[in-house]
């Protein structure tokens, strides 16, 4: 296998390739513990149809790496994705709700002062 000459453009195509079809396959009812395996596969069979497709010429060893690398990259960018996201929007969501209790509970003790008056 000769990595001194690999197309990065096409692996970052085939990476984007795999991460839009898993994505279309997680809509589904598929259990999400079955999602990298489908990336993987997913990955494969991109890859040996790209190298098909652009040279008519399949490197079979290389083109299962590329897949395999494809498909655990879109899992891994997935995950990132979902992880941060989903941590940023918590975060962002924690802070928002601390401060409008903080506001409450200042209303509220302000509200029993005048009332016990």
């Amino acid at each position: 296998m000769n990595l001194s000459n690999i197309d990065v453009t096409a692996l970052i195509i085939i990476i984007a390739a795999v991460w839009f079809v898993v994505q279309s396959i997680s809509a589904t009812k598929l259990p999400s513990k079955f999602l990298p395996l489908v990336s993987i596969v997913v990955g494969i069979i991109i890859s040996v149809a790209y190298s098909y497709l652009s040279s008519k010429n399949i490197q079979l060893e290389q083109d299962l790496f590329f897949g395999l690398f494809a498909g655990f990259s879109a899992s891994g960018l997935d995950d990132t994705l979902t992880k941060s996201i989903s941590g940023l929007i918590d975060s962002f969501v924690g802070i928002l709700v601390s401060k409008a209790t903080d506001s409450t509970s200042k209303d509220s003790s302000s509200t029993d002062t005048t009332s016990a008056k």
